[in-house]
């Protein structure tokens, strides 16, 4: 009998399109670029150009452009400009806020010039500056000139008027953009200072132009004139009635630098002279950071400290009064005779009544006692609150007599509700 044998089956082998799991990174990647330009073309964007005086911290890739807390645009390159005095940023703003790149639009750093008196600067000095937008009128545009730090004035305040104070003291870090106020209000900016030295006289001088302007003083009834004349007429009066210039930190000797035109109580008459052809506000008596410093050495340490001593002192008297003692002497031997009466009397409900009237009685006087000892410093020594507790005291113990006299079962089956 012999065997049929069968030859083996051959291989059914099909072709796949995938080419393998090999394939599968470059594939994502390439999917992910091409996400990527598409949304770029389809986004956009608007080119524009910041000229700044310095880099500030700026950089490409990092610093953002932001418009009412919302990310507008970025920095995609920062180079100097040809002549090297400035530094040119190039950056791209989104389509949605391209309609406002106009002429008069702003932009300012938030965070390039860290300071106490502006909390919200001080994150720059982890994260860099950050570029605000502040929209303005005019035409379109793609250049803007930028300003290192937030400015100082409202936009609508018109034309300026140019004033000159002489500081006799140092002007410290104060410069160009820093505010001017009165009364806390802004009312002009620094526009310039300088360092002058008089050979013949031996005088050294620290003049500083200032950029008033009327818009912000809002002059009332003012007479029919050209207005910078009306304002000139203006200042000279509040000069001749003790305005003075002053120069200030906030916070004192942390804070930025500002002019403050202050009112002078009992300042001698004077008028605006002419300085450097601008009229020229007078400074207030060692005006400078000399004033500041005065200002810290007026207040009455040693008298403060002089107070504080007598306080001690008065305590330690009261405290070690044999008056005192003895009042809480009493205190204690009347407590001590409660006790002895709750356990001795038993059912003699007259004896403790009167027993608790004298020890009543005896708390007031002790209260009397020690608040006639300590005068009227009870209340600088936080004595006045025991002596408080003593009265009460009292008048608990007279309304439990009162109450054990019109209720003598008490003693044994307590208050109604206990």
């Amino acid at each position: 009998m012999s065997e049929k044998r069968t030859s083996p089956a051959a291989a059914d082998t099909k072709k796949s399109w995938w080419p393998g799991w090999i394939w599968a990174v470059p594939l994502a990647a390439l999917g992910i670029g091409g996400w990527l330009l598409v949304r770029f073309l389809t986004q956009g964007g608007t080119d524009i150009t910041i000229t700044f005086t310095d880099v500030f911290g700026i950089s490409a890739g990092d610093t953002t452009i932001e418009y009412r807390g919302m990310n507008v645009g970025s920095v995609d390159d920062v180079i100097l400009t040809k002549d090297g005095g400035a530094v040119q940023v190039s950056a791209t703003i989104q389509d949605s806020a391209s309609k406002f790149l106009k002429e008069g639009t702003l932009f300012w750093l938030r965070g390039a010039n860290p300071s106490l008196s502006d909390l919200s600067s001080l994150g720059g000095i982890l994260s860099g500056p950050t570029i605000v937008m502040e929209p303005g009128p005019g035409k379109s545009t793609d250049h803007f000139h930028g300003l290192g730090r937030k400015p100082a004035l409202p936009r609508d305040r018109g034309a300026p008027v140019l004033f000159a104070v002489s500081f006799q003291g140092s002007v410290g870090d104060l410069s160009p953009g820093d505010a001017v106020k009165l009364r806390g209000f802004p009312v002009g900016e620094v526009k310039a200072t300088a360092f002058n030295y008089d050979v013949k006289s031996g005088k050294i001088e620290t003049p500083v132009t200032l950029a008033l302007y009327p818009h912000l003083f809002r002059l009332q009834n003012a007479p029919a004139s050209p207005p910078g004349d009306a304002f000139k007429a203006a200042l000279n009066q509040l000069v001749s009635e003790g305005l003075r210039a002053d120069l200030d930190r906030d916070p004192p000797f942390l804070g930025g630098y500002k002019v403050a035109l202050k009112m002078i109580p009992g300042a001698p008459h004077a008028t605006m002279e002419i300085a450097n052809n601008l009229p020229e506000i007078p400074s207030a008596p060692g005006g400078g950071l000399q004033s500041i410093v005065n200002r810290f050495q007026n207040v009455p340490i040693d008298q403060i400290a002089q107070n504080l001593l007598d306080i001690t002192k008065h305590i330690d008297q009261i405290a070690s009064s044999p008056k005192l003692k003895e009042a809480i002497a009493e205190l204690d031997a009347s407590l001590r005779d409660i006790h002895s009466t709750v356990q001795d009397v038993g059912p003699k409900v007259d004896q403790l009544v009167q027993a608790l009237r004298n020890t009543s009685q005896q708390l007031d006087q002790a209260a009397r006692s020690a608040d006639k000892t300590m005068g009227g410093a009870a209340s600088q020594t936080g004595l006045q609150d025991t002596l408080r507790e003593m009265k009460e005291a009292a008048r608990s113990v007279r309304s439990l007599a009162d109450y054990l006299e019109r209720h003598p079962e008490a003693l044994i089956s307590g208050k109604p509700g206990d």
